[in-house]
């Protein structure tokens, strides 16, 4: 019975515990190749397919909203009003108009960093 042979290929060495190439017959003093880089993984949690918000930007997006909601709504009601002489209207727009920038700021910044921590 013959005994097993050893595939050609590189090796730990027992007396360096550096790699040798064993070429099938003897051992070979050549140069180990540089190791390679292993592979980036992300974390668990990340690879799992869970979402997790980024929960900060999401309550600034909210606050932001309701405060937008709060203010520009009854603004926006005194529209007929003559005693405000239509400013009511106007100032309920704009008021509207900034805190909607904000709080699609807000919401952008919470899906990036929701998104950036996959």
């Amino acid at each position: 019975m013959t005994a097993p042979i050893t595939p050609p290929g590189w090796y730990p060495d027992s007396t360096t515990g550096l790699q040798r190439y064993w070429d099938g017959a003897k051992w070979l003093d050549i140069p180990a190749p540089a190791a390679a880089a292993a592979p980036h993984l992300a974390p668990a949690a990340a690879r799992s397919g869970r979402i997790t918000i980024h929960y900060g930007f999401a309550l600034l997006a909210f606050f932001s909203l309701a405060g937008t909601l709060l203010f520009g709504i009854p603004l926006m009601a005194q529209a007929g009003d003559e005693e405000t002489g239509g400013i009511a209207s106007s100032m309920g727009i704009l008021w509207i108009a900034w805190g909607g920038m904000w709080t699609l700021i807000w919401t952008a910044f919470a899906i990036h960093h929701t998104l950036k921590g996959r």
